[in-house]
């Protein structure tokens, strides 16, 4: 099986065909809506309820909601066309605008709130007798997307020409109501694709909305989700291996738990329970494959600058080759960063849901919840805030590494905010029956700098040398000298190897190590600090002997920078004595 980091590299081969089928979705889509709409034409005209419902007694798609998927998907044929004259363009446009009219008049008769024969227009004696009220309207959702499709269209010419994303925002809300709608058909909830009991969207309907609104999509293809997916770099290759799975996962799952219920397997809480823990194992076994494929990325890119600087020493001929190198290792770089930024911000969102799952769980919101469900619902919890925790150290990673990190200057109190680091790791502490010994400045001082950042770089020193110290104590000390804050991380821990001082900040490191495999981790709490503090003016530094413990020192610059606008904070008096322990 090939590395998938080579695979990333080398965007010939296997998904140089999909890149390609990604260029036919418009084409594809729009005759698929235009032959779908024709044939519900036809069961129409030689009346055939199968074509029209799909399922005996099921919502029928109206005739004028058929016209309208014809006039878009000749729309949107025309559209993406390579070569465009001014008579086409107007024909394209002519055609989105009659859609448009449609779905407004459409609209205006709910408004009305009276019949007309403008839904009758197209085989009215037929529609009157499907039993739809009132008889041969389109449903309220429908019409919606419809007018959201046409306005899409519209604009399609526009960002062709401008590099816009007018046409994807008006035509990603239309394909979430056909999304929506589908989800409806397939759990059994009627509220999904019904607004009300007599303005529904039929089956074929919805899947007709989304078929448009995935070619629209695609009708710009160097802009927004088709460019990410598109891309032949690693965040392309990534992106068209992870998407489905984040999309057809959480479907697959909600299916298999509705029909261990149905089945009479498990009760409802037991379902849920299952469902979030298996959402969060498969969200986990996303973000550790598309670490470990980055890690791979990030290696070749490595071997791509030292090839380089081989060519620059051996002959000045080769200078131009080694350009290209870095070029090559610099995209890779920047595709691997902004796929974890994206990445992750779109993981978090799956997982608030389900940590909100196991909060309704535990509050008894569905029933009585047992001593043993409790114990089940609590280690869920602790499982998604660990893997919330690991989401953000990546998302702060990648923003710091591709220069997207801001900077909220403000001034603090140097012993409230360290004494604020400390109280959050006390717990880990605790557990590990360690002494934590905190030293404060004898009088305290102001810090014009980015409080967050601080109390986020202290947190992961403090918590880097918990977790490699088994016994002993843990101590943070700081002073101050030429205007510098300069704060001790201090450890009697494993230590650190000579031969690994100089690997201790870079990315990924520490998960090769096998003290790391058994405390856990990403590999990058150190980089991130370091990263953090070069970007407030200061710097991180490490001091360590193998089995003696580890020394961080952390230098920060007192003042910001000159015109920088400083915030400041209000916070409450520190302890009286400079010294203390918070855990014995």
């Amino acid at each position: 099986m090939a590395n998938p980091s080579e695979v990333a590299l080398n965007p010939s081969g296997r998904h140089g065909s999909s890149i390609g089928f990604f260029e036919r979705v418009p084409v594809v889509a729009g005759t698929a809506v235009t032959l779908l709409g024709v044939l519900v034409f036809a069961g129409w005209a030689f009346n055939f309820p199968i074509i029209t419902e799909w399922k005996p007694g099921g919502i029928p798609m109206i005739p004028l909601t058929a016209l309208c998927f014809v006039l878009a998907g000749g729309s949107l044929i025309i559209a993406v066309q390579p070569y465009q004259s001014p008579t086409t363009e107007a024909i394209q446009q002519t055609l989105a605008a009659l859609v448009a009219t449609t779905a407004i008049l459409t609209f205006y008769e709910y408004l009305r709130g009276s019949e007309s024969q403008f839904d009758l227009l197209l085989f009215g004696n037929r529609v009157t007798q499907v039993g739809w009220s009132p008889p041969g309207r389109i449903a309220i959702n429908s019409a919606g997307s419809l007018l959201l499709y046409s306005l899409a269209l519209l604009f399609i010419p526009h960002d062709r020409r401008k590099r816009d994303l007018r046409a994807q925002m008006f035509a990603t809300p239309a394909l979430l109501i056909a999304l929506v709608a589908i989800l409806g058909y397939v759990f059994g909830v009627r509220g999904m694709y019904a607004v009300s009991q007599s303005s529904a969207m039929a089956l074929p309907t919805a899947i007709a909305h989304l078929i448009l609104g995935i070619g629209i999509i695609f009708a710009v293809r160097d802009r927004g989700v088709p460019a990410l997916l598109m891309d032949e770099g690693p965040a392309g290759v990534l992106t068209r291996r992870l998407l489905p799975a984040a999309l057809l996962a959480p479907i697959a799952l909600g299916i298999i738990r509705l029909a261990g219920e149905s089945a009479g397997m498990y009760e409802t809480e037991f379902g849920v329970s299952l469902f979030a823990v298996a959402s969060i194992l498969t969200f986990v076994g996303l973000v550790l494959w598309s670490a470990r494929v980055l890690r791979n990325t990030d290696k070749e890119r490595v071997d791509l600058l030292a090839l380089e600087k081989e060519a620059r020493a051996h002959a000045e001929h080769a200078r131009s080759e080694a350009e290209v190198a870095r070029a090559e290792a610099e995209r890779a770089n920047n595709s691997k960063t902004d796929f974890l930024a994206v990445m992750s911000h779109e993981l978090r969102t799956p997982l608030t849901a389900i940590m909100g799952y196991e909060e309704l769980l535990s509050d008894g919101i569905t029933g009585p919840v047992t001593e043993l469900q409790r114990q089940q619902l609590g280690r869920i919890n602790a499982s998604a805030r660990h893997l919330l925790g690991l989401i953000d150290e990546i998302l702060t990673f990648a923003r710091v590494d591709i220069g997207r990190e801001r900077v909220r200057w403000e001034s603090m109190s140097v012993n409230h905010t360290l004494r604020d680091a400390a109280a959050l790791v006390e717990p880990m502490a605790t557990d590990k029956s360690l002494r934590l010994v905190v030293k404060l400045l004898n009088e305290d001082q102001s810090i014009q700098t980015d409080g967050t950042k601080l109390r986020q770089m202290l947190v992961n020193l403090l918590s880097n040398g918990i977790k490699f110290t088994e016994k002993g104590e843990v101590l943070l000390g700081c002073a101050v000298s030429d205007g510098l804050l300069e704060v001790t991380i201090a450890d009697t821990g494993v230590g650190i190897a000579a031969e690994n001082i100089e690997y201790v900040f870079e990315p990924f490191w520490q998960a090769e190590q096998t003290a790391t495999r058994k405390t856990g981790g990403t590999g990058l709490g150190l980089s991130v600090t370091r990263k953090l503090a070069r970007l407030l003016g200061g710097d991180v530094t490490v001091a360590s002997r193998f089995g003696a413990g580890t020394t961080f020192l952390l230098t920060l610059p007192m003042k910001a920078p000159a015109g920088e606008s400083i915030r400041r904070r209000d916070t409450p008096t520190t302890p009286t004595s400079p010294v203390y322990a918070l855990k014995t």
